[in-house]
């Protein structure tokens, strides 16, 4: 609603004789939300220009209000024109906005700590100052944040992509938290993008995590520098008999040298050029999400999939590290009528698992495989061995699991209809129905730094469009450097498809 600065201030010094010092700042939010403050000529003015004075009345004011003085006859006599008027003068005020029932209203949500009205309950406090979220969190909420709140953390980094963005109560908000903004303008953004603060940067890692199968089951290794070299034993110490005085043979230990190289992946995506307060919530939530599901996807299919090309970064995945080894022990070939996950066979799954050493048999040893064709193949085969009570079919199987261990899901690897063991390229990834294995043990996951976001309003039509683009870059790399040999399985196999 409009209202010109007189009818402002007589609203705000109700709304504080009301509720008093405390709840002040908080009551004044909620009704500035709603209003819209005119000059004489009906104009707009921004309220941060305004100057607005206003004091908490004593108590003795208060009481005058309520209960007036007691007038003798010859007060009366000479009040009379006065009261006159003033009682022309307040027919041309409008009434207090906030009448008593809404008066009571306010002072129960605060009291409650619950503000009820447009979106959902949204809870009061300093960090939030009463807004509100617009539907749910789809995001941040599958993870456990350090706060242990996840609707703080999806706001707060919403406040800092928005102060990114140059908005300037953002900025002042974030300032005021001691969060990072234009500290990094002169190093990592003049690189094309800001850091993401460490309290967010953890919340971005968790998501991807949570959403990509690599950094949960892949040996995490720090970057400090573009460049990383870890030893590796290859040959090991070796014992052996002797007779009376004669000398032992010298063995010694050799070592090897995994080399992880620092990649620049990028991700871009637009939101809606939405920077209201009431959005921030869902604003941070939508770019932790993005941002973090296209990392972990493409992660994923490095990892997994990567073939040296630079679709890939040049990365060589598990697979193809697998391949690359002439008739490594590390890959178990199906018979000849076992092409397409519904012809593979029990024994087959046996004696991939047979093929894993004893020193990879860990309580992180897992199958890898597409969830389609853990239903063609891996359900398949326990369905028709039997066995099943109603009250195993009725709950279902909870956690994915075949012949005793785990089972993740690997959404990127060749699916019940794309795997293929007819296919006539010996490196061909459409080979590989599932991998077995303890993962952290074959490869190494160089993580270099933080990410970084930058944001635009121009890039890819975003202008006319009324978008904002994002932009996500971090910098990793991949190695599986034990991925068996032509004598030896490594500590993760695989089962080829014929």
């Amino acid at each position: 609603m409009k209202k010109n600065i007189s009818q402002v201030k007589t609203d705000l010094q109700a709304i504080l004789n009301d509720v008093g010092d405390e709840q002040f700042a908080r009551t004044k939010a909620l009704y500035m939300k709603d209003v819209e403050i005119v000059d004489a000529e009906g104009q707009p003015i921004d309220p941060e220009e305004l100057d607005i004075s206003i004091a908490m009345k004593a108590p003795e004011q208060l009481e005058e209000e309520i209960e007036p003085k007691e007038y003798g006859e010859e007060e009366e006599e000479e009040n009379k024109a006065e009261e006159a008027e003033e009682d022309e003068e307040e027919k041309m005020k409008p009434k207090k906005s906030l009448d008593l029932t809404v008066q009571k209203a306010v002072a129960a949500a605060l009291s409650s700590n619950q503000i009820k009205s447009k979106g959902l309950d949204m809870r009061i406090d300093n960090d939030r100052e009463g807004l509100k979220r617009w539907g749910s969190l789809k995001h941040i909420n599958r993870i456990q944040t350090a706060s242990g709140d996840s609707e703080l953390e999806a706001y707060k980094f919403g406040r800092w992509a928005a102060a990114c963005m140059g908005h300037r109560k953002s900025m002042d908000w974030c300032q005021n938290r001691g969060i990072q903004v234009k500290a990094h303008l002169e190093t990592i953004n003049a690189q094309g993008g800001f850091l993401v603060p460490d309290e967010f940067s953890d919340v971005l890692i968790s998501l991807r995590e949570e959403y990509g199968v690599a950094r949960r089951n892949c040996k995490i290794e720090p970057m400090t520098s573009d460049t990383k070299r870890i030893p590796k034993r290859s040959a090991t110490l070796s014992a052996s008999f002797v007779g009376e005085a004669t000398a032992g043979t010298e063995t010694t230990q050799n070592f090897q040298q995994v080399n992880l190289v620092a990649k620049k992946l990028m991700v871009l995506t637009t939101i809606s050029n939405e920077l209201n307060e009431d959005s921030l919530i869902n604003l941070g939530d939508s770019v932790a999400g993005e941002i973090a599901y296209a990392f972990a996807l493409k992660e994923d299919e490095c990892v997994f999939l990567g073939d040296g090309t630079s679709t890939f970064g040049g990365i060589d995945g598990v697979i193809q590290a697998l391949f690359n080894v002439t008739s490594n022990e590390s890959v178990f070939t199906a018979s000849s009528s076992e092409t397409t996950a519904g012809d593979l066979l029990l024994p087959s799954f046996n004696k991939t698992m047979a093929k894993l050493p004893a020193y990879a048999d860990t309580p992180n040893a897992k199958w890898y495989m597409h969830k389609s064709v853990y239903a063609a193949a891996a359900e398949r085969l326990m369905y028709g061995a039997g066995g099943n009570a109603i009250r195993d079919i009725y709950d279902g199987a909870g956690r994915a699991q075949f012949m005793g261990y785990p089972v993740e899901f690997v959404q990127v690897m060749p699916t019940s209809s794309t795997l293929n063991g007819n296919s006539t390229a010996a490196t061909d990834n459409v080979r590989c129905a599932a991998l077995f294995g303890d993962l952290s043990l074959a490869s190494c996951f160089g993580d270099r730094r933080s990410n970084t976001i930058s944001f635009s309003d121009s890039a890819l039509n975003a202008f006319e469009q009324d978008e904002i683009v994002v932009r996500g870059t971090e910098r990793f790399d991949f190695n599986c450097h034990a991925p068996g040999t032509s004598s030896e399985a490594g500590p993760i196999v695989c089962l080829k498809a014929d």
